[in-house]
């Protein structure tokens, strides 16, 4: 997804719908045998949970740069994360991302 405005992102971010667990299974499967909409339809119903992380930051954070960089962590964790498995729930793995890409960015751009 593009997003033009931080507010073009949480506005698209509030549309998408999160999955259940046999969603993401049926997802993961599909994406194991390489299709890349299942991938994408994973990483769009963590859209809200992303949204969600990013409004607890600190207000002069909140910018499509940090939208980035959670975005990646999102992709990275989709891509990295076995779903067949049962271990970890994806979501706690996901807010640990989430929270080192905070803190990548701020180390990042904190001179600035």
């Amino acid at each position: 997804m593009i997003f033009i405005t931080i507010d073009d992102f949480y506005a698209k971010a509030s549309t998408c719908s999160t999955m259940s667990r046999q969603e993401e299974i049926e997802c993961a499967k599909q994406m194991k045998g390489g299709d890349l909409l299942a991938r994408e339809r994973l990483i769009q119903s963590y859209l809200p949970m992303m949204a969600g992380h990013i409004k607890h930051a600190k207000p002069h954070l909140q910018n499509l740069g940090l939208v980035l960089y959670y975005q990646q962590a999102l992709e990275k964790a989709v891509d990295t994360f076995d779903f067949l498995q049962d271990s970890e729930p994806f979501s706690h793995r996901l807010s640990w991302c989430f929270r080192q890409a905070l803190v990548k960015y701020i180390v990042r751009y904190s001179d600035e």
